[in-house]
C-alpha cells in the first residue's frame, strides 16, 4: 500500500507525537516557515494532508499549490489563517482542535485579573527599584486600588468552553459573575448560577472586569468600540483580552485607559507580534504603567499538557478522517 504523505509545517522540535499517532503506513515531513519556503511544487502536490499552526496563510494561492492535499487540521482553537470557503471548493476538509487548552486559557485570564487586582507587578516594580532605600522599599501605600473579590463583578463576553471555565473558577472566589452570549440557551445561566444579560451595553455599565472569550470573524472585527467602552459606568474596570486581538484595536483600548480603564491584561494583539508604534505598547513601556498593564505573548493556551493534547488530537482527527 503507498504510504500517504503528512506535512507538518510549524511544529518546534521533533515530530514523535505525530508518528506515534499516524503508525508506519504515514510518512511525516516536518517543516517550518523558514525551510517552507523552499519546498518544490512537485513535493506540495504529492501531499495528502497538512498539519499547520497559526503562521502561514492557507489563502488561495497557498492552498492550489497542494494539488492532492484532502485535508488542513489546525494546531488550534480557530481557522482564521485558513480560507475555509476556498478549502470547500476545493473538497479539502478543515479541522480545528476546540477544546485542549480550555483551563490553560481561563487560568491565564484569571491570573491576569488577580495579578492587577492585587498589584502584584506593581509591588514587585517598586521593591526592585526601590531596594536601596529602605523607608520606600517596605511600602504598600504605593498603590491603594485592590478590592475585595466578592464585591468585584466579573462581566464575560462569550459563554464557551473557556467563558464557562473562567466562570466556574470565578465564582469559587466568591466573583459575582454575569455574562453576554447571544448564542448560548436560556438556562446556562442557572447551571453555572450566574447572571445573564441582554446586552454589551448592560453588561459595560455593570461589570468590574471585563473578560473577552469569543472567536475571532470579519463579521465581528473591532466589535468592542468606543461606544461599547462608552457605556462603562463604573469608575474604572480592568479589561482582558486572551481571545483574539482582532476583537478590540490597541487604539481604542489606549484611548480609554486612565479614564474608563485602570488596568489591561493582553495576550493578544491584532497584529502580532506587535510593533512599538503599537499603542498599548507604548502605554507599556511606560514606567509608571508597570503592573497596571500585564502583556504575554500569546501563550495563554501553552502547557506542556495541552501542547501534548493540541498534537494529539489535531493527529488523531487527521488520520481518522484519511
Amino acid at each position: 500500500m503507498k504510504k500517504k504523505k503528512i506535512l507538518i509545517t510549524d511544529v518546534p522540535g521533533d515530530k514523535q507525537i505525530e508518528k506515534k499517532i499516524f503508525g508506519d503506513n504515514y510518512d511525516i515531513y516536518l517543516t517550518n516557515i523558514n525551510s517552507f519556503k523552499s519546498l518544490s511544487q512537485n513535493f506540495k502536490s504529492k501531499i495528502d494532508a497538512i498539519l499547520t499552526g497559526h503562521m502561514l496563510p492557507f489563502n488561495k494561492n497557498l492552498i492550489d499549490q497542494f494539488k492532492n492535499c484532502k485535508a488542513i487540521a489546525r494546531y488550534g482553537i480557530g481557522f482564521n489563517n485558513i480560507d475555509i470557503l476556498y478549502a470547500e471548493k476545493k473538497n479539502i476538509k478543515v479541522f480545528v482542535v476546540p477544546d485542549y487548552g480550555v483551563d490553560e486559557v481561563s487560568d491565564h485570564a484569571l491570573s491576569l485579573i488577580l495579578a492587577i487586582n492585587r498589584s502584584i507587578m506593581i509591588y514587585d516594580h517598586h521593591m526592585r527599584k526601590s531596594i536601596k532605600n529602605s523607608s520606600l522599599f517596605w511600602e504598600y501605600k504605593i498603590n491603594l486600588n485592590q478590592k475585595r473579590l466578592n464585591n468585584t463583578k466579573l462581566g464575560i463576553i462569550g459563554l464557551g468552553r473557556i467563558g464557562s471555565s473562567l466562570a466556574r473558577k470565578a465564582k469559587a472566589l466568591n466573583m459575582q459573575v454575569s455574562y453576554y452570549d447571544p448564542y448560548i440557551d436560556d438556562g446556562y445561566d442557572k447551571v453555572h448560577n450566574i447572571t445573564k444579560v441582554d446586552s454589551l451595553n448592560e453588561l459595560a455599565k455593570d461589570s468590574d472586569v471585563i473578560s473577552v472569550h469569543v472567536p475571532y470573524s470579519e463579521q465581528n472585527h473591532n466589535f468592542l468600540n468606543e461606544k461599547f467602552f462608552n457605556k462603562i459606568k463604573k469608575n474604572k474596570i480592568i479589561f482582558i483580552n486572551v481571545s483574539r486581538g482582532g476583537l478590540v484595536s490597541s487604539k481604542v483600548l489606549a484611548k480609554f485607559y486612565g479614564n474608563k480603564i485602570s488596568g489591561i491584561g493582553l495576550d493578544v494583539f491584532e497584529n502580532e507580534p506587535p510593533n512599538t508604534n503599537d499603542e498599548i505598547i507604548k502605554l507599556w513601556k511606560q514606567d509608571k504603567n508597570k503592573g497596571k498593564i500585564i502583556l504575554s505573548p500569546h501563550s495563554a493556551f501553552y502547557s506542556k499538557e495541552s501542547y501534548i493534547e493540541l498534537r494529539s488530537k489535531a493527529s488523531q482527527t487527521l488520520k481518522n478522517y484519511l
